[in-house]
């Protein structure tokens, strides 16, 4: 009898955790028109990580990006973002190892909250494409989540 429970409660959760996978989420922000915001991109869990491309899409008529600073947790890495598009930013980061760990931040993302934005509107990033490799150079399933920038006068 305590086999046969054991295998219900095995075949329970064995399909949740064989679907699990690594989520990239940007952190909700509210920002002031015509100040700067502070944008977190976080994994929640990861090991070995030596592999990210990011392409996230954003309202240009809202929002102006700035910059993408690396975090500590991330200095091992190389990265470049591309923001020649407005509206459009594609992160590629890299390293010879990888790096490991829960909530890991991988890189703040700076934007400016146009001026004279009518009815404060909100605005959101989204992760549009998403890739992670391991240093094994397998690659991390992995989803991913968009955030929400409410303005303020």
């Amino acid at each position: 009898m305590k086999r046969f429970a054991v295998l219900i409660v095995m075949m329970m959760f064995l399909p949740a955790a064989a679907g699990y996978c690594t989520e990239v989420s940007l952190s909700a922000v509210m920002g002031k028109t015509g100040q700067m915001i502070e944008v977190p991109v976080t994994v929640d869990r990861v090991a070995k990580l030596a592999g990210v491309k990011l392409i996230l899409t954003y309202d240009a008529e809202v929002l102006t990006f700035k910059e993408g600073n690396k975090t500590p947790q991330t200095q091992s890495l190389m990265h470049i973002v591309n923001d020649k598009k407005p509206g459009r930013l594609t992160i590629v980061m890299a390293g010879a190892r990888g790096i490991s760990g829960k909530d890991v931040r991988l890189m703040n993302l700076i934007f400016h909250v146009k001026k004279g934005l009518k009815n404060h509107p909100k605005s959101r990033i989204e992760i549009i494409e998403i890739q992670l490799m391991g240093d094994d150079l397998k690659e991390i399933k992995a989803s991913s989540r968009g955030c929400t920038i409410i303005t303020a006068p």
